[in-house]
């Protein structure tokens, strides 16, 4: 890219240096010369009619020291001839004796411009003259060299030669720093370019330009962050999109297992009943088992309406103010009358003022709060501890539920909240109800987390008001 900018830079700029000259050399040649010829007859009769009108007014005493400065300020030669006498007075003969110049007396007109040529041993040389008769009848003739205006007009047009190849060096000079100095940073921001078309966003413009360049480096250097932040959400929401594939894959084994218990001792006890294998008495008893499975098939089909609703954001909950104390000592009250497989211990510790009445929805907060409450009966060990607390504190409503037991390996405690998730310890069930959970609580403002104790585990929700 460099060569190219400097090369075409380079044409454009001899291209204008040629022209130029060419155009100077010929006006030069075809103007110049007749305009410079022109501009010195007017000069030499102006000056001439001058010494004419002076001589006339003043006589010849005036004459000499105009004479000396028209030779000093236009190289003009002027001789003055007495006819009476003879004599020539004036600027030196140069070349021209007074023969000559009586002749050029005699034979010229005057008033006219001519050219006379005056010759020496060596050379000859050419005048633009012209003569003026004064009024006594003398005669005045000014001269101007002729061959001194060819030499003048020769001394510009050589000028004009070197002065259009020392302009196609400056220029050529002025193109490879002008060249050098945008080439580099278009380089630089070339190989920014192609590096952003390969997806690699390590190369930034670091230049402290102000001008057209830089705003480009800046502007590259914002687009390049706007890609490099873009593709890495994209990258983050692919990774996400197949985490949340590969839960799905799991979760649905885990349901179709979860389903296949109790859509098994339904069929098998239905199919009991139908051969009517069982006494009535004992009817009565599977009557309930089925009920109870059917129970289980219900509520996890609800689990999934409520989970898809959630995520779809078309999920709702109906706010109004109740009293949390008295909604926590329901929940507890339920669970710790239950009949379980383990022998446990249940506590319950409130720390509400009562007289505060909590704004939310009190039957979505209760299955919220039942879904951790029996997610640490399903943990405790035998002959463990839970405990329930309601605190308010520092204007937060805190609800925290502890449980004796095993401890949540570390990779799965920051994905427990989370939707399908299933830890490496699952011992059954769908796994849906702790998302469900942060979920619920989320939409009354709140947040929920999991923590590690010496001794179990206790789960803290966390309500700003």
């Amino acid at each position: 890219m460099k060569k190219t900018l400097f090369r075409q830079f380079l044409i454009y700029m001899l291209l204008f240096g040629i022209v130029l000259s060419g155009a100077s050399y010929l006006v030069i040649e075809f103007f110049f010369d007749d305009y410079y010829y022109s501009q010195q007859e007017k000069t030499l009769v102006f000056h001439t009619e001058e010494l004419k009108d002076r001589y006339n007014d003043a006589g010849i005493s005036d004459l000499q020291p105009l004479i000396d400065e028209y030779a000093v300020d236009h190289g003009m030669s002027v001789h003055f001839l007495e006819t009476d006498t003879g004599n020539l007075h004036g600027s030196s003969l140069q070349g021209s004796g007074k023969q000559g110049l009586n002749f050029l007396f005699n034979r010229e007109k005057t008033g006219e411009v001519f050219i006379s040529t005056t010759k020496a041993p060596n050379a000859s040389n050419d005048w633009l003259s012209y003569l003026v008769q004064t009024d006594d009848g003398n005669f005045i003739l000014g001269r101007i060299s002729y061959t001194s205006m060819d030499s003048v007009v020769d001394i510009v047009q050589q000028f004009f030669v070197f002065f259009g190849i020392s302009l196609a060096i400056i220029f050529f000079i002025f193109t490879y720093l002008f060249s050098k100095s945008m080439s580099k940073p278009l380089n630089n921001l070339n190989a920014i370019a192609e590096k952003m078309g390969q997806l690699d966003f390590s190369l930034k413009y670091e230049g402290t330009r102000e001008d057209e360049i830089g705003q480009l480096g800046k502007t590259l250097n914002e687009i390049t962050d706007k890609l490099e932040n873009t593709i890495t959400q994209l990258k983050g929401e692919l990774t996400k999109e197949k985490t949340l594939d590969k839960l799905r894959t799991q979760f649905t084994a885990q349901v179709s297992h979860e389903l296949q218990t109790p859509l098994s001792v339904i069929k098998g006890y239905s199919e009991a009943l139908s051969d009517k294998i069982y006494s009535e008495d004992e009817a009565s008893d599977i009557y309930d088992i089925l009920l109870t499975e059917t129970e289980k098939i219900s509520n996890m089909v609800d689990d999934l309406l409520d989970l898809s609703q959630m995520e779809s954001g078309v999920y709702v909950i109906r706010k109004e103010k109740f009293p949390l104390p008295q909604l926590i000592r329901k929940i507890y009250n339920r669970h710790k009358d239950l009949p379980y497989d383990k022998l446990f211990s249940m506590n319950l510790d409130i720390d509400y003022p009562a007289e505060l009445a909590f704004l939310g929805d009190a039957l979505r907060l209760e299955q919220a709060i039942r879904n951790i409450l029996t997610n640490a009966i399903k943990h405790v060990e035998p002959n463990g501890l839970i405990r329930v607390k309601l605190a308010f504190a520092d204007g937060k409503t805190s609800i925290s539920i502890y449980n004796q037991g095993e401890s949540i390996p570390d990779d799965d405690i920051n994905h427990i909240f989370k939707s399908y998730y299933q830890g490496r310890k699952n011992r059954g069930g769908t796994g849906l109800g702790l998302a469900i959970t942060k979920h619920i609580v989320e939409l009354h403002g709140g947040s929920v987390n999991a923590e590690n104790t010496e001794s179990g585990v206790i789960f803290k929700i966390i309500f700003n008001s």
